[in-house]
C-alpha cells in the first residue's frame, strides 16, 4: 500500500504542477496529500525526473513549480 500510495500522490503532484504555475504549500498539501507532500515533491524530483523549482514566499513558506519533465 505505501509504494502505491507514494505513486498515486505523485501523480496527483504532476497534476497540479503541470501547468508551470507556482503553486503553495497550502495547495499541494490540500490536492495531493495533508501529511508527507514534501517527501512527495522530493520523490518526484528524484525518482520520476520531475525539474521543481522551490521558492520562499514568506517565513516558513514556499511555493512550487514543475519546470519541465523528462
Amino acid at each position: 500500500f505505501p509504494s502505491h500510495d507514494k505513486q498515486t500522490n505523485v501523480k496527483k503532484l504532476k497534476a497540479v504542477l503541470q501547468d508551470k504555475h507556482w503553486h503553495s504549500t497550502d495547495e499541494i498539501a490540500s490536492r495531493v496529500s495533508l501529511t508527507g507532500y514534501n517527501q512527495t515533491i522530493d520523490e518526484a524530483s528524484k525518482k520520476h525526473n520531475c525539474n521543481i523549482e522551490k521558492r520562499k514566499v514568506g517565513h516558513n513558506k514556499f511555493e512550487y513549480r514543475l519546470l519541465q519533465t523528462a
